[in-house]
C-alpha cells in the first residue's frame, strides 16, 4: 500500500509553483512572529502595515479600518457576510481621518505588486472546529484562497473529498469562509476551483494559459515559466506540457494579477426568489472573452467581434462581466454599454441577471421614446433594450466613440434592416456579437476585418469544450421507430415554412397555412403510436431517475392531440402541461380546442417553477407532479431547466433553432438528496431529421451527436478498462477471489478506478434498457461487486444500492447471489475486539497488516480534527508504512507494531483516564503540548499544567459563560498567567499567543454549559 501523505505529492509542488508566480512562501515558523490568534483568520499586523502603506496613513489610522472590515464576521448568514466582506475588500472602507472622510483601500488594484502576496501550508484557523487548509493564499494578510490537496492514488481520499472538505468551512470555521474568494481541490493529477459550498459539478479547471502583464510578471522575468506566442490571440501563453494538467491549471489561474482582476471584475452575488443568495465567479472562457473585448476596446483600431459560446456556457454572465469591466475601465471615459436583444423574454432574462446581481446604473427602456431620450442625453450607463426599438428613433444618434454594443443571440435579427438602424443610431460604437449558435451571416457581419481577411471568432467556446469541461452534458440523439417518421420528400416541401427565425406576427401567418405535410404529421393514428412509444420510453428511461422531458409538436393543435393521447396512455393531468402562446385572432373552433391550455403570464411562471423542481413527497403535497411539458415554439430557447433530460421531437427544426432546442437537455444536474446526477441529455426524434443537413455548420464548431447505438460502442471498451485491473483474477464466490480483489485494489490508482467505474455506470444508465447490454450484465454485476468491496475496505462506507440510479439499482437487487461474495471478507468492527476478530480470520500476516493500515487510516482521517492525539498517530502510522514498504522489519514484527498502534487508537477515549486526567479537556491541553514539542516535552510538567487549566475552567464556568466576552477575556488572562508562571517556566510557553488562543477556543468548545 502506498504512503498516503499528500504533502510531497501535491502540497509541496503546488506551493512551489505558486511561489514561482510571485507569491512569497512563508512557513508556519515565519508566520508565528505575527502572533495571530488562531480564531482570527487574518494576520492583522500585515494588513495594518499594507493599509498604511497603500493609503499613506498612519498605522493607528489603518488599525481603525479592521473592525469595519470584519464587522460581519459573526453574522449567522456566512454567505451574506462573505458578500459584504468582499465588497469592502474590493471597494474599500470609509473612515473619517482628522476632518476628512476617506475611502481607505484594502488592496492596491492599480499597482498590483504593491500588495503582499503570501502562500503558506497548513494554515490553522479555529472555529467551531480547528481547520487547517493544506495551502492558503493571503493578500495583505487576508486568506482569500484555500486549497485542499489530496493524493490521487491515496485510498479514502480523492478530488471529491477535497471539495467536500471545502464545503464544510461554512459550518466548521465561518470566519475563514467569510474571507474566502474561492477554493481549490487538487488530487495530484488536476486541480479545480469553485465557490465554497458548491457541488462538485460547479468546480472547474482553469484552461486559459495566457500570461498577465508579461513585462511585470516575476515568473517570466525570472524564467521560472517559459512562454509561447498564441497564434490566434498574439498573446503569450505559459508553455506547460499538456500532461502536467494540475500545474497548467494552478499556474494559469493563480497569477497574482489575474486573481486581483477576477476579485475586482469577475465575481457576482445573485439574488433570486427561487435560489436565494448565490455566489458566482467567472469561468475561464467568460474571463477570456470579456478581457478580449476590453483589450480591443482599449486599442480602438477594430471595434467588433463574434463571441461564440455554446448554449449552457453562461453567456448572460459573460455579458455582465464584460459590461462591468467596460464601465469601470479607467481609460474608456465612463462609457455607455448597450445590451441588445431581439425578444422581450430575453430582455427580461438579461435584465434579471443584472438586477439579481445588483448591477449599478442599469436601465431597461419600456418604449422607443425612452430609448430616444437616453441616446439624446448621451448617458453613461448600461441600457438593455430590444433591437426593434431602433426603428423608431427619427434620426437620433449618439456619435461618441466610447459606446459599446453587446448583442445577445446575434444569429437572429442582428443584421439587415434592424442592424442598419442600430448602426445609424450608434455610428461609432464598438459592436460585439454573442451567440450560442453561430451562422455564417453573423460571422460575415461582425467578424469581417477587411475585404481579404475574416476573423471568424474573437472568442470560441464550442459544444465539445463545454462537454469536456463538464459545463454541459453530452447529447445522445436517437430516432423513434422508422415507420413513424415522415416521408422525407413530403417533409421537405414544408421545411422552410416553419423553421426560419420568425417574429410573432410571422409565426401567426405560418400557423394559418395548413399544408398537406402538416396533416400527415398530425394523423391521429401516428400521434397515438408515438404517444405510446413516448409513454414507454419515459416510464422506463426518464422517470426512474427523477428527470423530466419536453415534447415538441409541429403546432398548437399537435400539442393538444399529444396531451390527449398521453392521458389515454395512463398519464395523470397533473403530470403533463401544454405550453403555447395565445393568438390575437383565432377562429371559434380553434379557440375551443386551445382555450383550456392557455396560460397567463403568472400561470406560466408557476408552471416553469414547478417543472424545474424534482418530484419529492413534499412537492407532491404542494401539488407539484409536473413531469412533461408539451410545446411547439415556446420554451425551446432561453429556457434552462437542468432537470430536463429528454426531448421528444416531432417538429422539423433546423440550424440554430434545432441546436438551441436540443440544448435544453444538456444542462448539468446533481440532486444532493438522492445523489442522482445527469450523465447526458437526450433527444428522441420522431420526425426523422437529417442532422447533417439540418445543422449546416462546420463540424469542428458543432461536433457530433451520438445515438444510442454509437454510445453502446463505447460500453465494451469502458467496462474492459475498468475490469482490466482484475483480468488475472478468477471471479467466483470464494475467499481467494475476495482477498485477491482487495490486494489488487491496494495496488491501483483509486481516483482512476473511481473514474473508470463512473464511466461504465453512466453509459449503462444512458443505454439501458437495451438488448445490446444483455451480454455484459454479469460483467457489470461483478464490477459493482468489486466497487462494493472498494467502498467498504478503502473508504469504510457501507454499500447502499440507493446511491445508484434506478437501472443499476434494479440490477443490484437482482444480483444478490453475486454481490454476496463480499461475505468472505472479515466483517470487523472497530472496537475492543477488533484485533481478536482479525486474528481469527483467514487473512495471512501481510493481508492482515494491510487491513489494519486501511482501518487505522480511516479512523485518523475521521477524527484528527476533533482530537490532536491523532496527529501523533498519523506520524507513527506513516513510519510503520515506510518500514513495511522497505521490508526493514519482518512482517510479523510490523504486524505487532500495527496491532499496538491500533490498540492505542481504539483506546483513545479511555486514554485520558489511564493517564490520570480528569476529563478529555485536560488530555487535549497535554496533547497539544505533546504535538508542539514531541519527545523533548517535559511530560510530567505538561500533565500538571493541563490539570491546572482543567481545574481553572471547571471552577469558573457557569451557564452562558462561553457567550460572555468579558468572561472569556478573564479566562484568557488566567491561561497566560499560568503559562508564564515559575511553576511551568521550564515548558517555555510564555508569550505563545497561538497556544493561548487554541486553549481558550478548546475551553469554549469542551467546557461550555
Amino acid at each position: 500500500m502506498a504512503g498516503f501523505s499528500e504533502i510531497p505529492a501535491v502540497e509541496v509542488p503546488m506551493s512551489k509553483w505558486i511561489s514561482d508566480l510571485g507569491w512569497t512562501y512563508r512557513d508556519n515558523d515565519f508566520l508565528k512572529r505575527y502572533k495571530r490568534p488562531l480564531a482570527n483568520p487574518i494576520i492583522d499586523e500585515i494588513l495594518i502595515d499594507k493599509i498604511a502603506q497603500i493609503n499613506s496613513i498612519s498605522k493607528a489610522d489603518a488599525a481603525r479600518v479592521l473592525p469595519i472590515l470584519t464587522q460581519h464576521f459573526n453574522n449567522p448568514n456566512a454567505l451574506e457576510a462573505n458578500e459584504l466582506f468582499l465588497e469592502r475588500l474590493v471597494k474599500g472602507v470609509n473612515v473619517r481621518i482628522g476632518e476628512e472622510d476617506k475611502t481607505i483601500r484594502i488592496i492596491d488594484f492599480k499597482k498590483p505588486w504593491n500588495n503582499d502576496f503570501i502562500v503558506t501550508r497548513q494554515y490553522w484557523v479555529q472555529g467551531f472546529e480547528l481547520v487547517k487548509p493544506d495551502i492558503a493564499l493571503l493578500i495583505n494578510g487576508i486568506p482569500i484562497i484555500c486549497v485542499e490537496a489530496k493524493q490521487r492514488a491515496k485510498s479514502n481520499s480523492n478530488y471529491f473529498k477535497g471539495i467536500q472538505d471545502l464545503s464544510l468551512y461554512e459550518s466548521k470555521v465561518p470566519k475563514l469562509f467569510i474571507s474566502n474568494f474561492f477554493g481549490i481541490a487538487a488530487n495530484g493529477k488536476f486541480s479545480k476551483y469553485g465557490v465554497l459550498g458548491a457541488s462538485a459539478s460547479y468546480f472547474f479547471e482553469w484552461k486559459d494559459l495566457s500570461v498577465e502583464s508579461p513585462e511585470n510578471n516575476p515568473a517570466i522575468k525570472n524564467k521560472v515559466i517559459t512562454t509561447v506566442q498564441n497564434a490566434d490571440t498574439g498573446l503569450l501563453d505559459m508553455d506547460i506540457p499538456a500532461y502536467e494538467q494540475m500545474r497548467r491549471s494552478v499556474c494559469s489561474l493563480l497569477q497574482p494579477e489575474r486573481i486581483l482582476d477576477m476579485l475586482q471584475n469577475f465575481m457576482v452575488f445573485e439574488r433570486s426568489p427561487e435560489s436565494g443568495l448565490v455566489k458566482k465567479i467567472a469561468r475561464y472562457q467568460q474571463y477570456r472573452a470579456a478581457n478580449k473585448i476590453v483589450r480591443r476596446a482599449e486599442k480602438g483600431d477594430f471595434k467588433q467581434g463574434v463571441i461564440w459560446h455554446t448554449q449552457g456556457s453562461g453567456k448572460s454572465l459573460t455579458i455582465l462581466f464584460t459590461s462591468y469591466k467596460l464601465r469601470h475601465h479607467k481609460n474608456l471615459g465612463d462609457p455607455v454599454v448597450y445590451i441588445i436583444v431581439d425578444r422581450k423574454d430575453l430582455r427580461e432574462q438579461i435584465g434579471d441577471t443584472f438586477e439579481e446581481s445588483d448591477f449599478p446604473n442599469t436601465f431597461k427602456p419600456i418604449n422607443a421614446g425612452q430609448l430616444k431620450h437616453k441616446i439624446k442625453s448621451q448617458t453613461s450607463e448600461v441600457i438593455i433594450t430590444n433591437i426593434q426599438k431602433f426603428r423608431e428613433l427619427d434620426g437620433v444618434t449618439d456619435p461618441r466613440e466610447n459606446v459599446f454594443v453587446l448583442i445577445d443571440e446575434a444569429h437572429r435579427t442582428q443584421y439587415g434592416d434592424f442592424h442598419s438602424e442600430l448602426k445609424a443610431a450608434l455610428p461609432n460604437a464598438g459592436r460585439y456579437a454573442f451567440t450560442g449558435t453561430p451562422i455564417p451571416k453573423t460571422i460575415k457581419e461582425f467578424g469581417k476585418i477587411s475585404t481579404t481577411e475574416v476573423e471568424k471568432y474573437l472568442d470560441r467556446y464550442s459544444i465539445q469544450d463545454a462537454i469536456d469541461d463538464g459545463a454541459t452534458r453530452e447529447i445522445i440523439y436517437t430516432y423513434g421507430p422508422t415507420e413513424l417518421q415522415v416521408d422525407k420528400d413530403t417533409l421537405k416541401k414544408g421545411w422552410d415554412e416553419l423553421t426560419e427565425s420568425l417574429e410573432d406576427d410571422e409565426k401567426q401567418e405560418v400557423q394559418r397555412r395548413v399544408r398537406p405535410w402538416k396533416t400527415i404529421i398530425k394523423k391521429p393514428e401516428r400521434i397515438a403510436e408515438i404517444a405510446k412509444d413516448i409513454t414507454k420510453d419515459f416510464r422506463e428511461k426518464v422517470e426512474p431517475n427523477g428527470f423530466k422531458a419536453q415534447l415538441v409538436g409541429i403546432d398548437k393543435e399537435a400539442c393538444v392531440l399529444y396531451y390527449n393521447e398521453l392521458l389515454k396512455n395512463g398519464f395523470d393531468p397533473s403530470e403533463v402541461q401544454v405550453v403555447f402562446s395565445k393568438t390575437a385572432k383565432e377562429s371559434e373552433e380553434r379557440y375551443k380546442l386551445f382555450k383550456d391550455h392557455y396560460l397567463n403570464e403568472g400561470e406560466l411562471k408557476k408552471v416553469i417553477k414547478k417543472f424545474k423542481k424534482r418530484i419529492t413527497p413534499e412537492e407532491l403535497r404542494n401539488g407539484n407532479n409536473l413531469k412533461i411539458l408539451i410545446v411547439c415554439n415556446m420554451l425551446l430557447t432561453g429556457f434552462d431547466a437542468p432537470i430536463e433530460q429528454t426531448m421528444y421531437l416531432d417538429s422539423p427544426l433546423k440550424e440554430h433553432t434545432l441546436l438551441q432546442a436540443i440544448a435544453r437537455t444538456n444542462r448539468p444536474y446533481d440532486d444532493k438528496v438522492s445523489g442522482v446526477s445527469k450523465n447526458n441529455g437526450r433527444i428522441v426524434d420522431y420526425i426523422g431529421i437529417d442532422l447533417n443537413k439540418a445543422l449546416s455548420y462546420d463540424p469542428t464548431d458543432v461536433g457530433t451527436f451520438k445515438d444510442e447505438e454509437a454510445l453502446f460502442k463505447d460500453f465494451p471498451k469502458a467496462i474492459d478498462k475498468a475490469m482490466g485491473h482484475f483480468d488475472d483474477i478468477t471471479l467466483q464466490d470464494t475467499y481467494e477471489c475476495s482477498i485477491a480483489i482487495v490486494r489488487r485494489l491496494s495496488e491501483i490508482d483509486h481516483t482512476e478506478f473511481e473514474k473508470e467505474f463512473r464511466a461504465v455506470y453512466q453509459l449503462y444508465e444512458a443505454i439501458s434498457p437495451s438488448a445490446l447490454l444483455v451480454p455484459y450484465r454479469d460483467q457489470y454485476r461483478w464490477l459493482i461487486a468489486i466497487y462494493q468491496v472498494y467502498l467498504s475496505e478503502y473508504k469504510r462506507l457501507d454499500f447502499d444500492a440507493e446511491f445508484y440510479a434506478a437501472k443499476t439499482r434494479q440490477l443490484v437487487n437482482e444480483a444478490t447471489e453475486i454481490l454476496g461474495f463480499k461475505g468472505h471478507l472479515p466483517e470487523v468492527k472497530i472496537d475492543s475486539s477488533y484485533i481478536d476478530v482479525l486474528n481469527g480470520s483467514k487473512l495471512n500476516p501481510d493481508d492482515k497488516a494491510e487491513k489494519i493500515i486501511r482501518d487505522i487510516e480511516t479512523v485518523i482521517r475521521q477524527s484528527e480534527v476533533a482530537n490532536p492525539i491523532y496527529v501523533d498517530f498519523l506520524k507513527r502510522l506513516e513510519e510503520i508504512i515506510k518500514q513495511k514498504q522497505n521490508k526493514s522489519k519482518k512482517i510479523e514484527d510490523t504486524l505487532k507494531d500495527l496491532e499496538k498502534l491500533f490498540t492505542e487508537v481504539e483506546e483513545t477515549e479511555s486514554l485520558p483516564e489511564k493517564m490520570g486526567f480528569t476529563d478529555m479537556g485536560e488530555f487535549y491541553f497535554y496533547q497539544e503540548m505533546k504535538n508542539k514539542f514531541g519527545e523533548s516535552l517535559e511530560e510530567e510538567t505538561a500533565k500538571a499544567l493541563a490539570m491546572k487549566l482543567g481545574n481553572i475552567i471547571r471552577e469558573k464556568r457557569y451557564v452562558g459563560w462561553a457567550d460572555s466576552e468579558r468572561e472569556k477575556k478573564s479566562i484568557k488572562n488566567h491561561i497566560e498567567f499560568w503559562l508564564c508562571s515559575d511553576e511551568f517556566e521550564s515548558l517555555e510557553l510564555c508569550d505563545d499567543d497561538a497556544l493561548v488562543e487554541q486553549f481558550l477556543e478548546h475551553m469554549v468548545n469542551q467546557y461550555k454549559l
